[in-house]
């Protein structure tokens, strides 16, 4: 399996960012090149959006502990579902661009603060970020559990990219007729 002729699994963290070329980092497979600013069908360019972050009670009792889960939200989506809960962020462009080492920082501010987990939440279509990201908080001391909370829209590629960046995967089930 690859994306963007690059092969899944154990792609460093330098060629991580070539998969925004000629995007097919979701099922849509849109083939922009987001390095350029080309939004794909999530709406997104290469450069990460965030909408909100902080310590959520809210999910579900398990991953909330006694403090609440270190969520973070990302902005745009590769689902475009229309009765989306979270339509502000996915579809309105709600959030502010940052650098992976902001993104980074903000998951070790998250534990600091007592969360029980990183949850991330619709943040598919910046995987490549996303692990590079982790990837720094981790030497960084992040020691907590990284949560994948999705619509469960992904390709079997992205997921073996994800295998040693995520502990859990939290896929919404949006549908189940094929």
């Amino acid at each position: 399996m690859s994306i963007n002729g690059v092969p899944a699994g154990r792609v460093p963290a330098d060629g991580l960012e070539a998969l925004y070329h000629d995007c097919r980092i979701c099922p849509r497979n849109c083939g922009v090149d987001r390095l350029e600013g080309e939004r794909g069908v999530c709406g997104e360019s290469a450069g990460v959006r965030v909408a909100w972050a902080g310590l959520h009670l809210g999910e579900e009792p398990p991953l909330t502990g006694g403090s609440g889960s270190g969520t973070i939200f990302f902005s745009g989506c590769t689902l475009k579902c229309g009765s989306c809960q979270n339509s502000q962020i996915s579809h309105e462009a709600m959030g502010r661009g940052m650098s992976r080492a902001e993104l980074s920082g903000m998951m070790v501010r998250l534990q600091e603060r007592g969360a029980a987990n990183v949850n991330l939440v619709t943040a598919s279509h910046f995987a490549p970020s996303v692990i590079a990201s982790v990837t720094a908080a981790r030497t960084q001391g992040l020691s907590i559990p990284v949560v994948w909370n999705s619509s469960g829209y992904e390709t079997k590629a992205t997921l073996k990219l994800l295998r040693d960046t995520v502990d859990v995967y939290l896929p919404d089930c949006k549908t189940l007729d094929g």
